[in-house]
């Protein structure tokens, strides 16, 4: 149900193009940097080219997200550390 729900607040995101808040972007980023939500710090979000881009941040490390709002891969997710 959790992740209806999550990939209903993505779809909405990406279909309105408004900015996520900050729940969905930790809950978003958990699964991509292996903590929590309530544990992860966002910052510096904005829109992108096809997309939302944010940093996270969890056990002293940033991670660099992306959520695709457009394409066959819409609604992805991805965070890599970031450089």
């Amino acid at each position: 149900m959790r992740k209806v729900l999550l990939a209903a607040a993505v779809l909405l995101t990406a279909t309105t193009g408004c900015v996520p808040s900050l729940g969905v972007l930790q809950t978003e980023s958990a699964g991509q940097t292996g903590c929590v939500p309530e544990s992860i710090g966002v910052s510096n979000g904005r829109m992108v080219n096809g997309g939302y881009l944010w940093n996270a941040s969890c056990n002293g490390k940033t991670y660099l997200c992306t959520d695709l709002s457009s394409g066959p891969k819409s609604g992805q997710v991805s965070c890599a550390v970031a450089q």
